[in-house]
């Protein structure tokens, strides 16, 4: 009876484990605003301090720093030297990186802020695709759809444009919490290249993300 127990354990477990034993993933989870993903082990992570101390520093002479609304942010790569300034800047990179932001919004946030807003929050992609001319001629929208979680709704968008000759591909899901007062930002990037290679992995990484709220 005792190894039937064991052998049903594990195959509960088949998803989140590797057999009955070690996790091949990690999961980067904020209890507190109800957020948690998933990547894998070997993957090398730059902490909330880190960015916030990065943030801080590079944001101390903007009068609209966001950096004071963060409650929880973290990133991770396939890159070991991975480092907070690639991390903040939208030039392309070799491996996958992801990064996940939760932050309060501003009062005016609250009162204004459309599924274009959410789509906005990173590049203007909402006057890309309607061919504003911004100084990005390829870009490319992949996939706009709306996404609901327990905690939030918004929308996930896939597109792809060229820094310095370099086409990226970013994988990006921007939700609001149901009160309206919590932005939750979630990006997956690379060069096109990578991300290509690497698409299997990051989709899983992108399916995990899960937002519940805080409690």
């Amino acid at each position: 009876m005792r190894s039937g127990r064991i052998l049903g354990l594990c195959v509960v477990l088949t998803f989140v484990l590797t057999g009955c034993g070690e996790s091949s993933k990690l999961y980067p989870a904020s209890k507190a605003e109800g957020v948690f993903f998933s990547v894998p082990k070997m993957w090398h992570g730059v902490s909330n301090a880190s960015l916030n101390k990065y943030e801080k520093v590079a944001s101390k002479n903007q009068a609209d720093s966001r950096q004071t609304l963060v409650k929880w942010q973290v990133a991770y790569s396939a890159d070991p030297k991975i480092k907070a300034t690639q991390v903040f800047s939208l030039k392309p990179v070799e491996s996958p990186l992801v990064f996940v932001r939760v932050r309060d919004m501003t009062g005016s946030e609250i009162n204004s802020f459309s599924y274009n807003s959410l789509r906005d929050v990173i590049v203007p992609v909402t006057q890309l695709t309607q061919g504003a001319d911004l100084g990005v001629p390829d870009f490319k929208l992949l996939l706009d759809k709306e996404i609901v979680k327990k905690g939030a709704r918004g929308i996930q968008t896939i597109y792809s444009f060229s820094i310095s000759g370099t086409e990226q591909t970013l994988n990006q899901t921007v939700l609001m919490s149901n009160d309206r007062s919590t932005l939750y930002i979630f990006m997956a990037r690379c060069a096109s290249t990578c991300y290509k290679k690497n698409k299997k992995v990051m989709e899983e990484i992108v399916n995990s993300y899960t937002v519940q709220g805080a409690k």
